[in-house]
């Protein structure tokens, strides 16, 4: 299951609270006006970078008095930003976007893993993403913003099973509709 484009800019972290930035600027922003929400202008510009190439966004140089990278939303990218806004005030409301597990690195492909089965094992997710810690971690959140269900099995062993709560597929509905749209071939 690890290919290439399973893995997208949205699955990164950060990049939800990117979307919703430009989404709610009333022109394109500067790279630098987005470098709070990244704290780190190589991981941002790569970040921009990719979700240009994923056609979520268009990048445009300014020549002023300095030269300055403006960034703003494609139509794509306006698509997904108000889906993911939804979905952001559907998740555990009153608590800020970087405490929710929807914009944590690895969410993406997780409730996409998800979405496709009944359930899965939580090994099968680790297998995915090579990191115990993440997953657990990922997991968690996600458990506390009531979009999974952990399950302890021990019929024929032990394993760990997850699977989606309601509002958790209509999550999962949002990543998947935002995949399909920006990988369709």
């Amino acid at each position: 299951m690890r290919d290439g484009d399973f893995f997208t800019s949205i699955g990164e972290g950060r990049t939800i609270a990117l979307l919703l930035a430009l989404k709610d600027a009333p022109a394109p922003l500067i790279l630098k006006d987005l470098l709070p929400i990244m704290n780190h202008t190589q991981t941002l510009r790569s970040r921009i970078d990719r979700m240009q190439s994923e056609g979520l966004v268009n990048v445009d140089i300014v020549l002023e008095t300095h030269k300055k990278v403006a960034v703003s939303l494609t139509d794509l990218g306006k698509e997904a930003a108000l889906l993911f806004s939804m979905a952001n005030l559907s998740v555990s409301p009153g608590k800020e976007l970087k405490e929710k597990s929807i914009d944590l690195r690895h969410a993406d492909p997780i409730l996409r893993m998800l979405c496709e089965k009944e359930y899965v094992v939580q090994k099968d997710i680790i297998g995915m993403l090579h990191s115990y810690d993440t997953v657990v971690k990922v997991l968690s959140v996600m458990e506390k913003d009531g979009l999974v269900l952990r399950e302890d099995n021990r019929q024929g062993g032990w394993e760990i099973r997850y699977s989606l709560t309601p509002l958790g597929r209509q999550i999962a509905d949002v990543y998947q509709t935002v995949y399909s749209k920006t990988y369709k071939n």
